[in-house]
């Protein structure tokens, strides 16, 4: 692969206030990933829905420099190998900057001007108030949840006229449609596959019972693969069949699903509201003579 001419580290470009810059493993990092890649951005952020905290960095670049990310893929495994205590992932500045006016929830935090380690231009990313964000979240996963809520309607049509074949369709719909409204929540960017086994693995490192609703055991393996399938049957017209009991399990699956999705977005929304009634309150007690 063509390792591509990246930017040229100044001091300018760092966010110098940063306390991660101090150390000097984090600085040969970031001279490697400016060095690989052409770099317009670099926030590095706590990731606070797993366990314990584990940071990551967002790497963001232009899309007229590079128009595929996964190109990047790469070389970035090279320049992180030795760093495993750092995940990474690449965005396009534009899709950023576009989440952000959306009123992303996960951007917003990520990029605070305080996450920034390093910017081409030395300037930071804009969100919007933090009132129209929690409106906006709320708007927007809400309008996912109702789309699932018609192909599960649609699901339920179809397992009591014995349909079982449609019937796994739009139940894959709705795992694809819940799984895709928690990505964005709480990753920024949902994982472009219609495979449920896909969106497990991406959703793993922020949360862990979402990537263990279908567990090893060979039956849910099983039954993954029968709902994975459900989507190409369907559109492909594949020989495709699946039984009463499956269906069953996934109904049971869905459920499970809801209530862990909602669990998801309350704990992202109470941790946004804890967070701007600490902010007003310490922006109080500055203030005060």
């Amino acid at each position: 692969m063509k390792v591509m001419k990246g930017t040229i580290m100044r001091s300018k470009s760092l966010n110098l206030g940063h306390a991660a810059l101090k150390d000097a493993r984090v600085m040969r990092l970031l001279k490697g990933i400016t060095a690989a890649v052409p770099v317009q951005y670099i926030y590095l952020h706590n990731n606070f829905l797993v366990d314990k905290a584990t940071q990551e960095m967002l790497i963001m670049v232009p899309f007229k420099q590079v128009r595929i990310l996964n190109e990047l893929t790469p070389v970035l495994n090279i320049v992180f190998n030795g760093h495993m205590e750092l995940g990474y992932r690449v965005f396009h500045v534009h899709e950023v900057e576009q989440a952000l006016l959306e009123g992303s929830l996960f951007f917003y935090y990520a990029t605070a001007a305080q996450n920034c380690l390093f910017s081409k231009s030395a300037a930071f990313l804009n969100g919007c108030s933090p009132r129209l964000i929690a409106d906006q979240v709320s708007i927007n996963y809400r309008h996912a949840i109702d789309k699932a809520n018609k192909f599960l309607v649609g699901a339920t049509f179809y397992f009591k006229r014995q349909n079982f074949e449609y019937c796994a369709f739009m139940l894959h719909q709705v795992f694809d449609l819940m799984y895709r409204a928690i990505e964005v929540l709480i990753m920024g960017r949902d994982k472009k596959t219609h495979r449920i086994k896909v969106h497990q693995m991406y959703i793993k490192t922020y949360v862990k019972p979402l990537s263990e609703l279908f567990n090893h055991d060979e039956e849910e393996v099983n039954l993954l693969h029968l709902l994975d399938e459900a989507y190409l049957a369907v559109r492909y017209e594949n020989n495709y069949k699946i039984g009463e009991t499956a269906l069953v399990c996934l109904f049971e699956k869905v459920d499970l699903l809801y209530v862990l999705a909602e669990q998801v977005y309350q704990g992202m929304m109470n941790n946004h509201f804890d967070q701007q009634v600490s902010g007003i309150f310490l922006n109080s007690n500055s203030a005060s003579p």
